[in-house]
């Protein structure tokens, strides 16, 4: 496969990731990591993961 498809793959994958973790109160940087390195399966985790608490 061509370095640029991937990249560009890796990018929206963790796209993915970082508005799930977002929505569930946690960093987005932390879902866009699991969704860029991990792909489909970092989605899964980012989906799995629990809500993040707010913190008083």
């Amino acid at each position: 496969m061509n370095i640029y498809i991937l990249l560009a793959l890796g990018v929206v994958t963790g796209g993915i990731g970082a508005f799930i973790s977002e929505k569930k109160g946690r960093r987005h940087i932390e879902g866009f990591l699991l969704g860029f390195f991990f792909g489909l399966i970092g989605i899964l985790i980012a989906l799995i993961l629990p809500k993040q608490q707010a913190k008083d």
